[in-house]
């Protein structure tokens, strides 16, 4: 194995100027003595010790990213963001997919742990609340940025979900609903919580009352859509007209499940989804749905936590804007 010895003996120079080199440090080298050495690591195909350089720079130019479900197509266009600024800054990311375990999650941040990465970017408040449960942020200072919402004096990228679920839901009573459902994402979830809160404020508003029975809890999965129609009142007088899902899979499961029981959508019952992943305007008929900048989430998550990595102050909270992205599976067109 070539070590940094070997690169300084066959430059004929000193170790200090071939780390000097390595590390493009300010003092002050010959450019003929610089190309030298560049040319003795080209030539015995030197690679430096990453774990002797982070000890010695106290830094690893990593960070973790903590996932709940790289499966669901909302979370690959953050991973996108977060990769593509890490890479321009110089940093290697890490991915963790929980599947949404407290023991897998407990896992990952020992892990982090002992890699000693720079800083950790967990991706909804669920994840921060298990990594506190561990004592993760009383064990030293470890940069940490949060996409979500969450009660930790973290700092968070996040988007306003109440105020985007009371205006999709505000969007069905427009249009006559009244008699409107949602499938929710798990209770412990604090997006969930936020999307339920603002179907109830829009309901409430209007003077809409909400009735037992039309509050199913998904998981944010496709199967818990398409489950949740079986549990819900789609005939009688007492029938529901629209569904409000709290993300597009689950939305999708819900198409298809009133597809199979020859309910149309949405002459019979409208739906309304939540992140406009890509799925959403291949359907058919094509989602509405509220459209998240997932990417950009991704990318201010990474440039926050590389101003924190810098020690600079960062803002507690950087909120990004939704839209409501109308298709025909709300209004005919």
């Amino acid at each position: 194995m070539v070590t940094i010895k070997d690169v300084a003996r066959h430059a004929g120079v000193s170790v200090t100027t071939v780390s000097r080199v390595l590390n493009n440090s300010q003092h002050p080298i010959n450019p003929e003595t610089r190309e030298r050495v560049l040319a003795a690591i080209k030539e015995l195909g030197f690679y430096p010790n990453a774990m002797a350089r982070s000890l010695q720079l106290n830094e690893t130019k990593t960070i973790g990213l903590i996932l709940p479900d790289i499966a669901n197509p909302y979370y690959p266009g953050i991973v996108r963001g977060v990769e593509d600024v890490a890479h321009e800054k110089g940093y290697t990311v890490i991915l963790c997919n929980t599947d949404r375990s407290r023991e897998r999650t407990k896992e990952y941040l020992r892990v982090l742990r002992e890699k000693r990465v720079d800083g950790v970017i967990f991706t909804g408040g669920g994840a921060v609340e298990d990594a506190s449960r561990e004592h993760f942020f009383e064990q030293g200072s470890v940069a940490t940025v949060v996409i979500g919402r969450h009660k930790a004096d973290l700092p968070a990228v996040q988007v306003d979900n109440v105020r985007a679920a009371r205006e999709a839901v505000e969007h069905l009573l427009r249009l006559g609903h009244r008699r409107i459902a949602t499938v929710t994402g798990p209770a412990v979830s604090t997006t969930a919580r936020d999307r339920l809160e603002g179907y109830r404020l829009a309901m409430e508003a209007e003077g809409a009352g909400i009735e037992s029975g039309w509050v199913i809890e998904g998981d944010f999965e496709f199967n818990s859509g398409y489950q949740a129609v079986g549990r819900l009142p789609l005939s009688g007088p007492r029938k529901i007209t629209a569904i409000f899902a709290h993300n597009d899979l689950m939305a999708i499961g819900v198409i298809k499940a009133l597809q199979e029981r020859g309910i149309k959508v949405p002459e019979d019952v409208a739906v309304v989804g939540f992140d406009n992943t890509p799925l959403a305007s291949f359907i058919t008929p094509a989602l509405s749905t509220v459209a998240v900048p997932v990417y950009d989430l991704g990318v201010t998550a990474m440039r926050v936590l590389a101003e924190l990595l810098a020690g600079r102050e960062v803002p507690p909270v950087t909120t990004l804007a939704t839209h409501l992205e109308v298709r025909e599976s709300s209004i005919l067109k």
